[in-house]
């Protein structure tokens, strides 16, 4: 019995197989630190976060469970990914076990959308998991720049002509398949 097509076939699916294991962090809260407007989330697929262009928030994710040491590291690198105004290595801190809380300062030309990454390591584009809706729903979480009425009434998105996906670097098929969530 040839056993070399079997092998190629086992190791071709060892690297194409989705990993076993999925983000399971949610951003539970978006609070402005500024005078900032925010609202939401809102969203049947991806749940959005409206926010504001130069506006500061802290925001906190939660059941972080899937990396730093189960959640116990008094710290996290997480990533705030932009197609327009480019992408941001953060550091999150430790609230309680499996909590995380860090801010961000939304540039001033920023537009679209911005998905969040928890389990990055800052530069390295091809590292960390999305985080999630906020009700555990299977489908990612991110803030939408947007512009807000008087009283932060009337939040209605800021789109561009670049506002496209941020490109999918990855090796396996589950990752770009988690990406478009």
């Amino acid at each position: 019995m040839n056993r070399h097509p079997l092998f190629v076939l086992l190791a071709f699916a060892a690297l194409a197989t989705p990993s076993l294991a999925r983000a399971d962090a949610r951003l539970i809260s978006v609070l402005a630190t500024d005078q900032g407007c925010v609202s939401g989330p809102t969203g049947p697929g991806v749940q959005h976060w409206d926010v504001e262009q130069g506006k500061t928030y802290e925001l906190t994710i939660d059941q972080v469970l899937d990396c730093a040491n189960n959640g116990t590291d008094p710290t996290l690198n997480v990533r705030v990914k932009s197609s327009s105004s480019g992408n941001t290595d953060l550091i999150a801190t430790m609230v309680v076990p499996g909590k995380y809380k860090f801010t961000f300062t939304l540039p001033p030309d920023a537009v679209c959308t911005m998905p969040i990454q928890y389990c990055t390591t800052p530069g390295d584009m091809n590292t960390g998991l999305f985080v999630r809706r906020s009700d555990n729903e299977p489908f990612q979480a991110h803030l939408r720049v947007s512009s807000f009425g008087q009283d932060c009434t009337l939040p209605g998105a800021l789109i561009a002509g670049d506002c496209a996906a941020s490109p999918a670097r990855s090796s396996t098929w589950a990752k770009v398949k988690s990406f478009y969530r």
